[in-house]
C-alpha cells in the first residue's frame, strides 16, 4: 500500500505529515529509523527525537554513508554506539554485506526511512535504500519511507544508467539527474512500497525548508545544482574542491594554467555561469597540502541545465593534460567512456540531447512510479 498526495494541505516532508497524523503508520512493533543529520523537522528537531516526543516506540537508529552523525567524509561512515541526542543504539548500514544488513535490520519489525536525497544518481542514499529493501524483504521487515522534496525538482538530465555500469554509485536505471523523490526511487524496486508523501514543491533555504547538509561537501542548496555536473570531476586526477571551503565549486590541479582554463570555459558562453581563475590548497583528499590552479564556478542564477557545466570543465581540464579515469567515469555517468565526450565545445549540445532522451524515458518508464503530478520537467 502507498500513501498518495491527496492530503488537502500536504506537509513539506513525510516526517511532518506523520507527526501530524500518527495513525498513518498503524501498528509498528519494534520500530527503527534510518536517518542522518538532515532528517529534521522545520524547527530543526532531529526526526528521532521528534518521533519519540510524539510517542512512537522507536528502539534503534541506522545510518547511511557519512554516518548517523554526518561526520564522515566521502566513503566513510563512523560507527557510533549510541545516538548523542536520544541515547538509542545506532548501526551503520554503509559498506555492509546484504547478510550483515539483513541481520541489523532484522532487529526491528518496521523501519522508517527519513533521508534527504539530492536528486543525483551517483549520490549513495538511493543505493542504500535499494539494499535496505532487499535486506528487509529477507527478514520480513516492513519499510516505510518518509518522503522529502528533491532539491533539484522534477527536471531530468543526463544519460540513463546502462545495466553494465551498475554499481553502488548507480543502482537504478534512471537519468543522472533523475527528478524523483527518494520514495519514488524506492517504488522502482518495490512498486507497493509504503511512502508517506511530502509536498514536493517545497523549496529549501530562506522561506523554505532549512538546509542541513546531507553530506559534508554539499553545504548549500546551490552546491547541489553544481554537483550534478561538477561531481564528474571525481573521475579525474584533478581536485573537485574537497578539502576546501568550496567543494564542487572549484576544480584544479598542480601546474595548470588557471587564466587560460577560465578563458576557455567562459568562451563557451554556458547559460547561468561564469568562471574565474583560482588557486587553492586542499586540506584533505586529492592534492592535500599542494597548491592547485584551476577555476571557480560562479552561478549567476540557478541553472536550468547543470550537467553541461561539469562536462565542459572536465573537457577543459583534459585539454590541459589532466588524467581522466575511464572506469570511474563510466560508473558515475553510467555509459561507456568515449574521448569525444570530453569536447568542451559540444558539452551543451550533447547534454541537451541526453535531456531529451531522459524526458522521453521518464514518461515511458518512470511515470508509473510517480507519486506526484509534474509538468515541464
Amino acid at each position: 500500500m502507498s500513501f498518495h498526495s491527496s492530503h488537502p494541505k500536504p506537509a513539506p516532508t513525510g516526517l511532518e505529515r506523520l507527526l501530524d497524523e500518527p495513525s498513518l503508520l498503524g501498528q509498528t512493533g519494534r520500530l527503527g529509523l534510518l536517518t542522518h543529520p538532515a532528517g529534521v523537522t522545520q524547527t530543526l528537531l532531529p526526526s528521532a527525537l521528534a518521533l519519540l516526543q510524539r510517542g512512537f516506540p522507536l528502539e534503534r537508529l541506522y545510518g547511511p554513508e557519512h554516518g548517523i552523525d554526518g561526520s564522515g567524509q566521502a566513503g566513510e561512515a563512523p560507527e557510533v554506539q549510541a545516538d548523542r541526542t536520544t541515547g538509542l543504539p545506532t548501526h551503520s548500514l554503509y559498506e555492509k554485506s546484504l547478510g550483515e544488513m539483513a541481520d541489523l535490520i532484522g532487529q526491528v519489525d518496521t523501519l522508517l526511512v527519513d533521508l534527504q536525497d539530492v536528486g543525483v544518481r551517483f549520490y549513495t542514499f538511493v543505493s542504500t535504500l535499494v539494499q535496505v529493501l532487499e535486506a528487509a524483504q529477507q527478514k520480513g521487515v516492513r519499510v516505510v519511507v518518509l518522503d522529502r522534496p528533491n532539491p533539484l525538482g522534477f527536471r531530468v538530465e543526463g544519460p540513463v544508467l546502462q545495466p553494465a555500469f551498475r554499481s553502488f554509485v548507480g543502482m537504478l536505471e534512471i537519468p543522472l539527474r533523475h527528478g524523483l523523490t527518494l520514495g519514488e526511487c524506492g517504488r522502482l524496486v518495490h512498486p507497493g512500497l509504503e511512502v508517506i508523501p511530502c509536498n514536493p514543491q517545497t523549496p529549501f533555504g530562506l522561506g523554505g525548508l532549512p538546509w542541513v547538509p546531507p553530506s559534508p561537501n554539499l553545504p548549500h542548496p546551490e552546491t547541489v545544482h553544481l554537483y550534478v555536473g561538477m561531481g564528474l570531476v571525481e573521475a579525474t586526477l584533478a581536485s573537485e574542491g574537497r578539502g576546501t571551503a568550496l567543494p564542487f565549486q572549484v576544480a584544479g590541479a598542480p601546474g595548470l594554467d588557471a587564466p587560460a582554463l577560465a578563458a576557455r570555459l567562459n568562451a563557451l558562453k554556458l547559460p547561468a555561469v561564469r568562471f574565474r581563475p583560482t588557486y587553492f590548497k586542499p586540506t584533505f583528499s586529492k592534492h592535500q597540502g599542494v597548491l592547485c590552479a584551476g577555476v571557480q564556478v560562479h552561478l549567476l542564477e540557478l541553472p536550468q541545465e547543470a550537467l553541461p557545466i561539469g562536462l565542459a570543465v572536465l573537457g577543459a581540464l583534459a585539454e590541459q593534460g589532466v588524467r581522466i579515469l575511464p572506469d570511474w567515469w563510466q560508473k558515475l555517468l553510467g555509459i561507456p567512456f568515449a574521448p569525444d565526450l570530453l569536447y568542451p565545445d559540444t558539452a551543451l549540445e550533447r547534454t541537451r540531447l541526453w535531456a531529451d532522451q531522459a524526458r522521453k524515458y521518464a514518461l515511458e518508464a518512470l511515470q508509473p512510479i510517480w507519486l506526484y503530478p509534474r509538468s515541464g520537467f
